[in-house]
């Protein structure tokens, strides 16, 4: 019954710690190659897992945790009011200044744009255009990817620029095909079109994903 009693108490003693982790401790430069076990530790038990990601919900924000060979690789945080990402701890003092919205323009230019697709993209899922930066290596050459989900009216603005210059050089079918995640000659319009927009989701890490050239 002691025994019961005990481990009960280890078991509220590691919920009350993972219930006071900040998105700040959670969503940190420090856990970038970390083992999976020390994030669980401090972020608690994930509430969900597909494959190599697991979802945490630190403060009401949803971070993702990417696990490769047991270590942190990349960390996903989902932008809301109350879920800001400050990153300096990744960057630097390449960081945008913390608290307020991070916008691609931010990064400068040379940032490779990606997307989900700008026309006709059906109903299935809000799509999402995507921007890669790599920090200098003085920063550790970290990657930082920003997500801008096509559902507000500047992003959805921004999205037709970018889309009207596309069709202009390339055609209707070279969209539709979304030929330009192929290559980079429509970044600077990209550049141009979202510098400006609050990205929705922000990632960090090496070897980030972008959208597959088709």
């Amino acid at each position: 019954m002691k025994f019961k009693a005990l481990a009960l108490g280890i078991l509220l003693v590691g919920a009350s710690a993972a219930q006071a982790a900040t998105v700040k401790e959670v969503f940190n430069g420090a856990m970038l190659g970390a083992n999976q076990r020390y994030l669980e530790s401090v972020a608690g038990v994930p509430r969900e897992s597909f494959g190599n990601d697991h979802v945490f919900v630190v403060q009401q924000c949803q971070v993702r945790a990417t696990i490769g060979n047991g270590k942190v690789t990349a960390l996903r945080l989902e932008l809301a009011p109350g879920c800001e990402a400050d990153l300096k701890s990744f960057i630097g003092e390449d960081a945008p200044k913390a608290g307020q919205p991070i916008t691609p323009g931010m990064f400068g230019r040379g940032l490779r744009y990606t997307a989900d697709c700008l026309s006709q993209c059906g109903n299935a899922a809000d799509p999402s255009v995507y921007a890669l930066w790599t920090a200098p290596r003085s920063s550790g050459a970290v990657e930082v990817l920003m997500e801008t989900v096509l559902v507000s009216g500047k992003a959805m603005d921004a999205a037709d620029a970018w889309e009207a210059q596309i069709k202009k050089a390339a055609g209707e079918d070279y969209v539709m095909d979304t030929k330009f995640n192929c290559e980079t000659r429509f970044d600077d319009a990209a550049q141009a079109a979202f510098k400006d927009v609050p990205v929705t989701a922000i990632t960090v890490g090496y070897g980030l994903p972008t959208q597959r050239c088709q």
